[in-house]
């Protein structure tokens, strides 16, 4: 399959990869039934001859039905052969595509919006179709009965083939002009479904607050223009599919008028047989059902196509691996067995060495993370801190190679991060997010996410309980086995715990934290700070916090403030050298917070 901006998607190669008995029984069963419906109208001739002759009429009507039985039952096997390929393929190409989003870059996913690319998996694959069936068999079969009936017409009688082929010639002109525009505004209707998904995702999963502010009739009038938009995209591409079924039904009832006018002329004189006659009249009426399929399938393969531009501008946008390492790693699940290099125990886990980064399209706008500079050490906990919109959360998604550098170096396990392939960086790293995100699936998936091995139960409930959560999940329904994400759910500081123990079974030089604290109770508070010394313990932990008492626990605070690094040291230098630090911790007292557990400030 393509992955470049040129080619783009090869459809018909893709269709007949793994498949070419498949495809080729079905292209030849659909010719077979194209020939079989050629034949069937000189038997026609055969069977006036022997109404006419006063000859039994058993043969030529057992032969004509026999042949029309088997072109239906080779047109019926051609069309589920295709059908199944035809599914196969597009299978094939969405898993492609699922495959090739999970590897993009994060700011490309956000910038195309959940819904379109999800529009694109569905809508756009199940377009993909109409190339398949049209190009594969209704073309080649429909063109076959075009021209093989136009040729048999022309040797039955030239006259009237000339009298037919000018009253199509008209119609076909009339339907030429709008076809062209057909394409683009099948591309125009994808894309405005594609913006009505994204919409209604966004308003799905912000349901809850739309709700509590009563904002469902606000909401769903702002989704209606995008449910109108793509109605009359919609409607544009119908307008112009409309004109093929009458067009040709026109160029029909001329052509029918005109044969009858010219045969009426050509019977009296004797050039034409009423055999022959009677031929000539059936091929007429039969030629309209290839011509309709072949007119019609041309406007189907508009479709196929924008939905093939569509898919392959997709598949054309770097993913993070082609960007990192020429695309030498295919997944990020590290599912092929490597050693892992040895790093020396005196390496720093991670150097920031004059490191800047601007989100891609900020323009001229100050860089979100600007000239910072600082090292965490191979063992201990480093607390980033300060306050919302300081860029923590950004330092921590550089390390994890979610976003890169714009300036400076930025080294991890004594290797710059740019050097290192994804996969192998991310073997050696564990990263809690800020969102303690779960996903959808049951909480033995959730606790196992990524996981090279499969931990025994024993392991699974050992690490919930070191969180605090065993009992929790032991009263749930199916225990481990409780599917999460719909009907049932954890609290918000359940969801938190679990994706802490999701981190104590997956062993990792470098531990990224972002606010691992806080939605806790001081109780399962004190768990995660021992759970963070434990894992600092033997290993690096980098971790964003914003509750005081986990920041006098680290062996070291970074101080941020507007992108850049103000201060570093620990709790009692700060409190002495560190205005911004100070604020921090003075703000919580101005507030009545306890100074045990307030937050030192927000991301």
């Amino acid at each position: 399959m393509a992955r470049d901006g040129t080619d783009g998607l090869r459809i018909l190669p893709e269709l007949v990869r793994g498949r070419k008995a498949l495809v080729g029984s079905a292209v030849v069963l659909s010719l077979l039934s194209a020939a079989a419906t050629l034949v069937l109208p000189l038997l026609v001739h055969d069977l006036v001859v022997a109404l006419t002759g006063g000859h039994a009429l058993l043969g030529p009507v057992a032969r004509m039905a026999a042949l029309a039985l088997a072109a239906a039952v080779a047109s019926a096997l051609s069309g589920y052969l295709l059908a199944r390929a035809g599914e196969s393929m597009v299978a094939g190409i969405r898993s492609a595509v699922v495959g090739h989003v999970l590897r993009m870059r994060l700011g490309d996913v956000r910038r195309e919006g959940t819904g379109n690319l999800v529009a694109r998996v569905s809508s756009d694959s199940s377009q993909l179709r109409s190339v398949v069936d049209v190009g594969a068999a209704q073309l080649p079969s429909s063109a076959v009965l075009v021209v093989g009936t136009l040729v048999v017409m022309g040797f039955l009688d030239w006259v009237l083939l000339l009298v037919v082929a000018g009253t199509f010639a008209v119609a076909a002109a009339g339907i030429g002009l709008p076809m062209r525009a057909l394409r683009r505004g099948v591309e125009r209707q994808q894309t405005a479904i594609g913006r009505m998904s994204q919409q209604l995702t966004a308003a799905v999963l912000a349901l809850p607050t739309i709700k509590a502010f009563k904002a469902e009739r606000q909401t769903a009038a702002e989704l209606s223009g995008s449910v109108d938009g793509a109605a009359a995209a919609a409607v544009s591409v119908a307008r112009t599919q409309a004109l093929t079924g009458p067009v040709m039904q026109l160029g029909q009832q001329l052509a029918i008028v005109g044969t009858m006018v010219a045969s009426g002329v050509r019977l009296g004189d004797g050039t034409l047989s009423a055999g022959d006659f009677a031929a000539f009249l059936v091929y007429l009426l039969q030629l309209i059902s290839p011509l309709t399929t072949l007119i019609a399938g041309v406007a189907r393969m508009q479709t196929g196509l924008a939905a093939r531009g569509r898919l392959g501008s997709v598949l054309a946008m770097p993913t993070e691996q082609s960007e990192a390492d020429g695309g030498r790693h295919e997944g990020l699940g590290g599912e092929e067995a490597r050693t892992a290099p040895v790093v020396p125990a005196e390496t720093p886990a991670v150097v920031f060495d004059r490191v800047s980064c601007a989100y891609e399209g900020a323009g001229s706008e100050r860089p979100v993370v600007d000239q910072v500079s600082f090292t965490v050490g191979r063992r201990g906990l480093t607390a980033l801190v300060g306050p919302s919109g300081a860029g923590k959360t950004s330092l921590l998604s550089l390390v994890e190679g979610f976003l890169r550098p714009t300036e400076g170096r930025l080294s991890v396990l004594g290797r710059e991060v740019t050097e290192w392939p994804l996969d192998e960086l991310r073997d050696r790293i564990t990263y809690l997010d800020q969102g303690f995100t779960l996903v959808e699936g049951t909480v033995r998936h959730n606790l196992t996410l990524g996981g090279r091995r499969r931990p025994a139960d024993a392991e699974l409930w050992e690490a919930l309980g070191r969180v605090g959560l065993r009992q929790a999940v032991e009263r749930l329904p199916e225990g481990l086995d409780t599917e999460l994400g719909r009907t049932r759910d954890l609290s918000g500081g359940q969801r938190q715990r679990l994706a802490a123990a999701r981190i104590l079974l997956r062993p990792a030089d470098l531990f990224l934290l972002d606010e691992p604290t806080s939605q806790l109770d001081s109780e399962n508070e004190e768990l995660l700070r021992e759970l963070l010394g434990g894992l600092a313990r033997t290993g690096a932990v980098l971790v964003v916090a914003h509750r005081i008492s986990t920041v006098q626990a680290a062996d070291r605070i970074v101080v941020m403030e507007a992108g850049r690094v103000t201060a570093t040291g620990s709790h009692e230098e700060l409190m002495r050298d560190s205005d911004c630090y100070r604020r921090l911790v003075e703000g919580q007292a101005l507030h009545g917070t306890s100074a045990d557990t307030a937050p030192v400030g927000a991301q």
